[in-house]
């Protein structure tokens, strides 16, 4: 039977498989979600409440159509690749690149980025709203928004809901993280690793860059959860991209990085380095 009340699917497409924070499908607020194309993989993306939704468009037209500065160029291969837009019944979709469509049993992560996660248009109750999501953001600079990891143990995926990642302290989140990368079920050291290496170049491009400030943006960790017990170190597969641009403004200090992200983003190689 179908349900009157959702959106209706563009043809070719379904619910975003393997999501694990945003907008889903059906159940968010207006019933509009990420979705991929079955033909691609390629995901679309509505563009929901103004001015968010088109300030994320704007931005992805500025990083992937428009002349950019060298360290922006830098910047591009931490985004999802942006093609462009579609529409359908009265809906903007972006469509950008599925991250963990090549890998065969993706575990992700969303982690939000910031001790501030809003902006200035931001009304005095939604901000204390954002401040309440998860008060030891505000100290440590970064917030666990979902995450989805494929256990061999039980043949399945198991994932942990933002409402499961909140209710952690903040001498939980290193065993969230650990929980992620598997750590009861295999040596985990290896993809930590590669993940940090990812993010450290990500962190050194973005203390040069002075163009964008960046408010409540996420990064997706990806790896493989197809991981035999003798692998060899040099086969480890993973991805880290900067997603969600909703919030992301010019730079009012021409001169200045974006301090916000960058402590977001220190904290999170901290708390990786002790896994």
């Amino acid at each position: 039977m179908i349900d009157d009340s959702l959106p209706e699917l563009p043809p070719d497409t379904r619910p975003l498989v393997h999501q694990v924070a945003g907008h889903f499908y059906g159940r968010s607020k207006t019933k509009f979600g990420l979705l991929e194309r079955c033909s691609t993989g390629e995901v679309l993306k509505p563009l929901l409440n103004p001015p968010r939704g088109p300030r994320e468009h704007e931005f992805y037209e500025i990083m992937f159509v428009r002349p950019i500065s060298p360290e922006l160029t830098k910047l591009r291969p931490f985004l999802p690749q942006y093609n462009g837009t579609y529409e359908y019944s009265n809906m903007t979709y972006l469509i950008l690149e599925n991250i963990i469509r090549t890998y065969e049993k993706p575990c992700v992560i969303d982690i939000k980025l910031g001790r501030i996660t809003y902006d200035e248009e931001a009304t005095q109750e939604k901000i204390e709203r954002q401040i309440n999501k998860f008060q030891p953001a505000s100290e440590i600079g970064f917030q666990l928004l979902g995450w989805k990891v494929y256990s061999h143990k039980e043949q399945t995926y198991i994932y942990h809901d933002k409402q499961c990642a909140r209710s952690l302290t903040k001498d939980e989140l290193v065993h969230g993280m650990a929980n992620f990368f598997g750590a009861n079920e295999r040596d985990h050291r290896a993809i930590v690793r590669a993940v940090l290496v990812r993010l450290i170049d990500l962190y050194e491009i973005m203390s040069k860059q002075f163009e964008f400030v960046f408010i409540a943006s996420s990064i997706l960790i990806v790896y493989d959860g197809n991981i035999r017990d003798d692998y060899d170190e040099q086969s480890i597969r993973v991805d880290v991209r900067l997603v969600d641009f909703a919030h992301v403004f010019q730079s009012k200090h021409k001169n200045q990085a974006d301090e916000n992200l960058l402590f977001g983003l220190n904290h999170c190689i901290e708390y990786l380095s002790i896994n």
